[in-house]
């Protein structure tokens, strides 16, 4: 038995679960592969001692303990080692002992190495899974016995010499045992280990797998594309959206097109995106994309793609990768663009009729006095009313177009303000609010005059019909190293959180407002926010529910000459 086989000692394994038939197999082919290595060496004394017969002591003994040992063989290959308890394999070395014994017995001084060959049930014992002490104890009796029981057959009286003299013999076979058997118990716990090592390593090759299947599923149940890529730009993990995406741009006859290759659009759906600005190709630089809109591929079959990215990076915070989503926003953009298309149409509808109206309310204010009592005073109400109607159709005409523009100049923006408070007061007296103006009375400023009365109006407007009887509006306004900040304030119904954003979009209206009796179409704040636009500000807005809203004009002034006086 070699050392490689230390700590799987035939007879001694235990085998489980479904490799209960292969240990068994294993198991008996060790136990004759055994058996046979000492039956071997045992044959070829066997023939030394035929040829040494004159100087054998008792050939026959000899002899017998020879066919012992090929007995042994014999049962070991025939006895079902399947049904059989382990431990009683260990018989199997104890009779290797005494086919040593009689053979060392009869072998006298002529063939004195014989001994040696009780190394092989020693080496047995000592590897098999029993304790060390007791294998070094069965080693020690059984040498023991192997030398002193002959002295017990012979005429010979038992002197000191004749039992201290080959005790040699017992003691290095003790020696082996104690080293085998402590070789094999080391052995045993590595392979222990190394067991225990591979089970966990298959347990998490197969949460591997299992992860993967799961994020492969959810990642092809997600209705967004989504494609990784590593530094280098190669693909790292892409799903089924976005292939399918990928193959949609692909050229005609182009089963695998590179990133260049792509039928790529930009927002107009015709002029080719160059491959460096392509949006792929900017995420791969480490660029962080937002809602980039392309299309891809051409006809019928064209996409509007919403492109998003987020940088990977490593400890070291250099570039690692890249993660870029693709959301599908063709019904969306069509969307939008009917409705462009249908406000534009029905604004040019609105043209002729108000052209039309306004062009006979003027014929009509020209007889003067000879119009019924108060009907002129009614005339002009509604001329100005028109015209109001006139310009939100030509401002949603200039925003539609992208022609939408204002032009600043020198103005007094605190009577533009006490203009439109002096108006609105009119309104929010008629719903018992109170409308303060802090503004100054003179503040110069760099602005479209008749624009920003427009907007400021547009907000009174809003904090009057949104407000609550008993509730207050205010208006402010200064001049600072910010620019321009106008705020309307109210102490109306207010806005909810996640309303707050969509407030300037174009018809919105919040559920709760829809609900109300108050009228609109959710144009004003646009308009609002267009003209501020183009002024080069911004216009935000703070709110709490049931509490009112503020909302805040910021309009940037250009620095004072030397000598100008503010």
């Amino acid at each position: 038995m070699s050392t490689a086989d230390l700590g799987q000692v035939p007879g001694m394994e235990r085998p489980t679960g479904s490799g209960h038939a292969a240990g068994r197999s294993r198991n008996r082919r060790r136990i004759i592969l055994s058996e046979l290595a000492l039956a071997i060496t045992f044959t070829l004394t066997m023939v030394l001692g035929v040829v040494e017969h004159e100087n054998l002591d008792s050939p026959a003994v000899f002899l017998t303990g020879w066919a012992l040992n090929l007995l042994v063989l014999v049962l070991c290959c025939t006895l079902p080692w399947s049904r059989i308890p382990s431990r009683w394999v260990l018989l199997v070395p104890l009779a290797d002992f005494v086919a040593v014994g009689l053979a060392r017995a009869a072998a006298g001084e002529s063939l004195s190495g014989v001994g040696l060959l009780a190394a092989f049930p020693v080496v047995w014992i000592a590897a098999s899974r029993i304790r060390t002490g007791t294998a070094v104890t069965l080693t020690v009796v059984a040498s023991l016995a192997i030398i002193w029981l002959p002295l017990a057959f012979t005429a010979t009286p038992a002197s000191y010499d004749s039992l201290s003299n080959p005790i040699l013999l017992p003691i290095m076979l003790t020696g082996l045992a104690w080293f085998v058997s402590e070789l094999t118990k080391d052995n045993r716990r590595r392979q222990e280990a190394l067991r225990a090592s591979q089970a966990a390593l298959r347990e998490s090759v197969e949460a591997g797998r299992e992860r993967e299947r799961l994020l492969s599923t959810v990642l092809d149940t997600v209705s967004v594309g989504l494609l990784a890529v590593d530094a280098q730009g190669h693909d790292i993990l892409t799903n089924a959206r976005q292939r399918a995406g990928h193959a949609g741009a692909a050229p005609p006859g182009n089963d695998d097109p590179t990133e260049a290759e792509l039928l790529i659009f930009g927002p107009d759906r015709v002029t080719p995106i160059p491959p460096e600005q392509r949006p792929v190709i900017r995420a791969i630089g480490g660029e962080d994309l937002e809602n980039e809109q392309i299309w891809l591929g051409e006809g019928r079959s064209q996409r509007a793609l919403s492109i998003s990215s987020q940088s990977m990076h490593d400890d070291d915070g250099v570039l690692a990768g890249t993660v870029v989503s693709f959301n599908d926003v063709t019904e969306l953009v069509l969307a939008l663009q009917a409705k462009d298309d249908f406000l534009s149409n029905v604004s040019h509808e609105f043209r002729t009729p108000l052209t039309s109206i306004l062009g006979y309310l003027e014929l009509t204010l020209e007889y003067g006095d000879r119009l019924p009592d108060d009907a002129g005073a009614f005339i002009v109400v509604a001329r100005r009313n028109a015209l109001r109607l006139e310009q939100l159709v030509e401002d949603l005409l200039a925003i539609n177009a992208g022609t939408f523009a204002v032009h600043p100049v020198r103005a007094d923006v605190g009577s533009i303000l006490a203009d439109a408070a002096s108006s609105a007061e009119v309104r929010a007296t008629r719903s018992d609010l109170r409308l303060v103006n802090r503004a100054p009375s003179s503040l110069p400023a760099i602005v479209d005059p008749g624009r920003l009365a427009q907007a400021v109006d547009n907000l009174l407007s809003n904090a009057v019909k949104y407000n609550r009887r008993g509730g207050s509006i205010t208006l402010d306004a200064s001049l600072g190293d910010d620019g321009l900040v106008i705020e309307v304030a109210d102490t109306g119904i207010g806005i909810a959180a996640e309303e707050l954003d969509r407030v300037f979009e174009r018809f919105f209206r919040s559920p709760s407002v829809r609900s109300s009796a108050v009228q609109g179409v959710g144009l004003g704040l646009l308009i609002t926010r267009s003209i501020i636009d183009e002024h080069g500000g911004s216009i935000s807005v703070t709110s709490t529910p049931g509490q009112g809203t503020c909302f805040t004009i910021r309009i940037p002034q250009p620095p004072a000459a030397p000598g100008t006086p503010d």
